[in-house]
């Protein structure tokens, strides 16, 4: 006997140890298996939905890559600004496109890649926007200013005294 025939005949004289087990009528079975398989077939579904739209947004950024890398749009972009916005719309909506894009971990991990890639593309058409990411990363929150305030407020006290 296999060792895998043994764990199975063990499984079934400590399960028949541990109480009763409900045996299912052949009805009540096949509607949970249906049941189950139903919940696999949407779930499957829709992560192929998903897929199915992100593939959609990698030929979308596949085109903008090739006019990105297109020596000649990319001159054109430097000077004439309102192709320059075009572009940026472009990338931006391709952005929003994909963070709408719910799914999994595999889906997410793609998503991820695109926005990467978009973003660096973006910082390169728009560099202002990356001067303005960094400003508001480094801007202090609320509490910060509330207790420079007291502070100061504190000194201005002391040096009136």
């Amino acid at each position: 006997m296999t060792s895998f025939k043994k764990a199975i005949a063990k499984r079934a004289l400590t399960a028949k140890d541990k109480g009763k087990r409900n045996e299912l009528s052949a009805q009540k079975a096949a509607a949970m298996n249906q049941l189950t398989y139903r919940d696999y077939v949407a779930c499957r579904s829709q992560t192929l939905g998903d897929l199915r739209e992100l593939a959609v947004a990698r030929s979308k950024l596949k085109e903008l890559r090739v006019l990105f890398h297109n020596f000649s749009y990319r001159s054109q972009i430097a000077h004439d600004a309102e192709e320059r916005q075009k572009f940026s719309e472009k990338i931006i909506v391709l952005l929003l496109t994909v963070d709408a894009i719910k799914g999994d971990h595999m889906v997410k991990a793609a998503k991820r890649s695109i926005g990467h890639e978009l973003e660096a593309m973006l910082d390169w058409v728009d560099p202002q926007r990356s001067l303005y990411k960094m400003q508001t990363f480094y801007m202090p929150t609320g509490g910060i200013q509330r207790g420079l305030a007291e502070s100061v407020a504190r000194l201005v006290q002391l040096v009136d005294q």
